[in-house]
């Protein structure tokens, strides 16, 4: 019997287009540079208005880049994808030049 994986939460994701750094589209609506405040989608309908979020922040110049991607969400929220952990803590070379995860950092 093939036990079937349950969909991982997702979260969406974007560059700002006047700074440059990655946001995090919220439960308010606004974009925030802190993982942490992300609007968590778990359902395919919750998936589906997270793409249209971010396509009417494209739309209007607001964001670049826009996806939704994968997190876990079992304790912390933590992007599921190494790629989308470095967008979240800030460059891979320096420790002083990464940013913190949570507003309350």
């Amino acid at each position: 019997m093939t036990k079937t994986k349950e969909p991982l939460p997702k979260i969406l994701t974007a560059n700002d287009l006047l700074q440059g750094g990655t946001v995090y589209y919220t439960a308010s609506g606004e974009w925030s540079p802190h993982v942490t405040s992300a609007l968590v989608a778990t359902s395919p309908e919750a998936v589906e208005a997270l793409n249209t979020a971010g396509a009417e922040a494209f739309a209007t110049n607001v964001v670049i880049e826009v996806a939704v991607v994968d997190v876990n969400a079992n304790g912390a929220l933590r992007p599921a994808r190494l790629r989308e952990v470095i967008r979240a803590t800030g460059p891979t070379v320096y420790r002083y030049l990464n940013k913190s995860v949570s507003p309350e950092k």
